[in-house]
């Protein structure tokens, strides 16, 4: 372990350990060259030095941080101090409760550590490592390329016969396993155990493999499902489901489809900081909790740096994902030449999960609502265009998912979308008890007179 006061540090060096700060929270990876913007931001943020060390156990030993009796910590407790796991990231502030995906963190990564930091130097420090990511990421922006280029023919899109796609109960039973494994990969994450991005591919491929088969029953994956309730591994899956039928509306190309799946998997890991309370704005929020929301993709960054081989791209994707067209979102207020295509697409994707969500403190709205509300802001400017009508291409005018009065008098399940006539989707007729009553039927095959949506209705009972 060595202790460097921060006018030593050399610009262009390589440390072989990680560097921490004075807290035990860990400031830059082993392995990454120090900038001269590195060792500024440092200055800037009043750090006097820096300690390289192995990880935290070598800080426990020079008394800087105390070791943690993990099997007395449990969910709900309010900490005393704030926790740090055994490679220096930050796990709960002082103060704050002690959540389910920490627990989770604490066990994949083999215990907690108990920082002697106050609240505030904490907090500092954590934007001391997301202002430098950002400065990196900054530094190789001219080598990102913004736009994605469409295909005339999306030709790894080969549809089959729709019998064969999964029956309600195993579309559950498929989601619920790919969210638990989504789970482990984020407890591992938020330890600082390393993850390769590859460990995401197989969800991805699963993915592609049922879009390219299946493009009209897809979005079923992300909002006929039952979801939970601000759990955050399962809003990725919503979210990456979502960004991955938009760019396939878009004719994206294969890769680039992939890309948005890999980007969807991982672009919201900051909000692992940010505690439940102010995830769920159940309460009002103070200012303190208001930057906590806005530097989210900031500290998106921070996580990232536990999982290998993640392209700038899906950084940049994961930064810019609450930018808005128009230069009203955040962090930076970028306006839409400048944000790239992967980070326009997020931004409908999580507003629409998001939207459809049922949080601790409301219902989900309905789809129809939330998709209502999503063109507004887009005649606002807020949103890209071509990525709301290809969300609306892909799940439908009354998306999948919802429940819709037909002109026979009887409630209907939106069960698939229909690209060409958005109106026209295939809906299960229900019986007076909500139960289905019949075959699917497919509204684009039959005359407008003889059947159609009339408006869409809040359960399947109406």
């Amino acid at each position: 372990m060595e202790r460097i006061r921060i006018g030593n540090l050399q610009p262009g060096k390589v440390y072989e350990e990680p560097l921490f700060s004075v807290t035990g929270q860990k400031l830059l990876n082993a392995g990454v060259q120090l900038g001269a913007q590195h060792i500024e931001v440092m200055r800037r943020h009043g750090e006097l030095e820096v300690i390289v060390a192995k990880d935290v156990d070598e800080l426990v030993a020079a008394g800087i941080v105390d070791q943690c009796d993990s099997s007395k910590l449990q969910v709900g407790q309010q900490t005393k101090t704030g926790l740090l796991t055994k490679t220096g990231q930050v796990l709960v502030e002082a103060g704050e409760k002690i959540e389910s995906h920490h627990m989770d963190a604490v066990e994949a990564g083999g215990g907690a550590f108990a920082s002697k930091a106050q609240v505030q130097q904490q907090r500092r420090e954590r934007i001391l490592m997301g202002d430098t990511l950002v400065c990196d990421l900054d530094s190789r922006l001219s080598e990102i390329p913004l736009r994605v280029t469409s295909e005339a023919k999306s030709a790894w899109i080969k549809p089959i016969d729709a019998s064969d796609w999964p029956t309600p109960g195993k579309l559950g039973d498929l989601r619920g396993d790919a969210v638990e494994t989504l789970r482990k990969l984020y407890a591992q994450i938020e330890a600082g155990i390393t993850v390769p991005l590859e460990d995401f591919s197989p969800l991805v491929a699963d993915l592609i493999e049922r879009l390219s088969k299946y493009p009209s029953r897809f979005t079923q994956l992300a909002l006929l499902c039952p979801r939970r309730k601000d759990y955050l591994p399962d809003h990725a899956y919503t979210v990456t489901v979502l960004a991955m039928a938009i760019a396939a509306q878009l004719r994206w190309p294969i890769e680039a489809v992939r890309g948005i799946g890999q980007a969807g998997m991982i672009y919201d890991l900051g909000m692992l900081l940010v505690p439940e309370r102010v995830r769920t704005g159940s309460s009002e929020l103070t200012d303190i909790d208001r930057s906590r929301v806005h530097r989210h993709t900031v500290f998106s960054l921070a996580m990232m740096q536990a999982v290998q081989n993640v392209p700038p791209l899906l950084q940049l994707a994961s930064l810019q994902h609450h930018e808005r067209e128009n230069g009203s979102g955040y962090p930076r207020g970028t306006r839409r030449e400048n944000t790239c295509d992967y980070a326009r697409v997020l931004a409908v994707a999580d507003s629409f999960a998001a939207s459809t969500e049922p949080r601790q403190y409301r219902k989900p709205k309905l789809p129809y609502i939330a998709m209502e509300e999503i063109i507004r802001a887009t005649t606002a400017m807020a949103f890209w265009k071509p990525a709301v009508r290809a969300l609306i291409q892909a799940a439908g005018l009354f998306p999948v998912g919802s429940y819709v009065k037909l002109s026979n008098s009887k409630n209907a399940h939106v069960i698939a979308s229909n690209p060409t006539y958005l109106d026209r989707p295939t809906v299960q007729p229900l019986a007076a008890d909500g139960q289905p009553d019949g075959d699917p039927v497919d509204l684009a095959t039959l005359p407008v007179k003889e059947l159609n949506v009339v408006r869409p209705i809040a359960t399947a009972t109406g």
